[in-house]
């Protein structure tokens, strides 16, 4: 089965199916956490379907721009509720996805990533 397949799996398991439910699970992601850094690591999380399997990843996954500006814009709400007292967005734009206007304004890729498996 093709990466590409594994993660449509994964993604049916979580319940996204488009652009709609795929906005609706980052909300509930920023919704269950109180620090940056869960909703972080729970957004990593939700692409790869071996996620505990990956022992490291070298470098940044990319997002298509309406995406990454989507989470970008959810990072720093998130930051005025809970970390009023740091730069707002800024742990997504220092360890999150990097915007690539080549992909799908909401796609995700791994394709510029080395993935190191346990």
């Amino acid at each position: 089965m093709t990466p590409e397949a594994r993660r449509e799996q994964h993604w049916v398991k979580l319940g996204i199916h488009n652009e709609k439910t795929l906005r609706e699970h980052i909300k509930e992601i920023f919704e269950r956490h109180a620090h940056q850094t869960d909703v972080l690591i729970d957004l990593y999380k939700m692409i790869p379907p071996d996620w505990d399997s990956i022992e490291k990843i070298d470098g940044y996954p990319e997002a298509g721009k309406d995406l990454w500006r989507f989470i970008c814009d959810q990072f720093i709400e998130f930051g005025h509720k809970y970390h009023p007292k740091v730069f707002k967005g800024g742990i997504w734009l220092n360890t999150g996805f990097c915007a690539n206007s080549n992909l799908d304004p909401w796609e995700f890729s791994f394709k510029n990533c080395r993935i190191i498996m346990n």
